[in-house]
């Protein structure tokens, strides 16, 4: 096997921790100094300057599907795929995993609600129609859409029924109202409003 010799803009894996960092997390070469190695590390934002023993190179386009490892959209650490639950079947009937780890999806996952608010929440179930509080776009319940509970994940307290689309919408973004302040800039800005 060869000797690895870094180059700017290698991908490559920490073969230990170092402080906060952890082993297999996945860094960019961003400057080679004679033996002093600056990574930016992209799950932490930070760029630590090491030596080449400390990294071995990695080619991300042999990581996720088909391969038998990823790299978690969250952590950004090189991972087994078991590391991974099972998401969704895609359009050929293959199971895909998650972008996200096991471990990453329990800050992202939150806290369930909370039974009383799923039995309150049970009991306002619209049957016929529905009207979406967020898209307003109106459904035939379980046909045209479907709808889902609604829930803060900080506390698991209920909030509404929305469409599947629109809660999937708001888990992607964490619910979080800076995201959607810069979307809304960003809108502004090349749609002219």
């Amino acid at each position: 096997m060869d000797e690895y010799k870094p180059s700017i803009n290698d991908f490559v894996i920490l073969l230990e921790n170092i402080g906060d960092i952890q082993k297999n997390a996945v860094g960019l070469i961003t400057n080679i100094d004679r033996e002093e190695i600056a990574t930016f590390f992209i799950g932490k934002r930070t760029t630590i300057y090491t030596t080449k023993e400390n990294l071995a190179f990695l080619d991300a386009t042999q990581t996720g599907k088909p391969h038998k490892v990823k790299i978690c959209n969250i952590c950004h650490i090189l991972k087994d795929e078991i590391e991974f639950d099972i998401n969704q079947t895609d359009a050929k009937g293959r199971k895909t995993t998650r972008p996200s780890c096991k471990v990453c999806r329990i800050s992202i996952d939150g806290k369930s609600i909370t039974k009383e608010d799923g039995k309150k929440m049970d009991k306002i179930k619209p049957t016929l129609l529905f009207t979406c509080p967020i898209c307003e776009k109106t459904s035939i319940v379980g046909i045209t859409a479907n709808i889902v509970k609604d829930h803060n994940h900080q506390t698991g307290a209920g909030r509404e029924w929305l469409c599947d689309s629109c809660n999937t919408g708001l888990g992607r973004f964490k619910d979080d109202v800076l995201t959607f302040e810069r979307i809304i800039s960003y809108l502004q800005r090349y749609n002219g409003n």
